[in-house]
């Protein structure tokens, strides 16, 4: 646990670091999310709605609404698709150009990946009830 001193010291350190000032720095921070659109779920993306509700209905049990759960399992899967489709487009453009920072770039998608996998697999478990 940390002592008062140690808390008191993070905190006086946290204030120096509060991020991008300049207005350059500010749009460019605003725009790393954007780099992919991985995080963006697949149901906000009005291509991938139709193929969202198409496997949520699949998903639900048979005779009832689609429920939140099966929305939220198939849009995680949608993701989990476009993440997939991603890492390959990547991994082919490294063959064509010599990418330096290909691991990187692979490290960062296991987030989303880990991300959607959970949300999957407990919206699949709710279904299952």
């Amino acid at each position: 646990m940390a002592s008062e001193r140690q808390i008191a010291a993070n905190r006086r350190n946290a204030k120096k670091s509060s991020g991008p000032r300049s207005a350059d720095g500010k749009a460019r921070s605003r725009r790393n999310a954007l780099s992919h659109g991985l995080s963006i779920a697949s149901r906000a993306i009005p291509a991938f709605q139709q193929d969202v509700m198409l496997l949520a209905r699949a998903l639900s049990p048979a005779g009832e609404d689609i429920g939140d759960a099966a929305l939220i399992a198939a849009d995680a899967e949608i993701d989990l698709l476009r993440i997939r489709k991603y890492r390959a487009a990547l991994i082919e453009e490294s063959r064509d150009q010599a990418s330096s920072n290909l691991a990187d770039k692979l490290d960062t998608l296991e987030r989303y990946e880990r991300r959607a996998f959970a949300r999957r697999n407990k919206a699949l478990r709710a279904i299952e009830g």
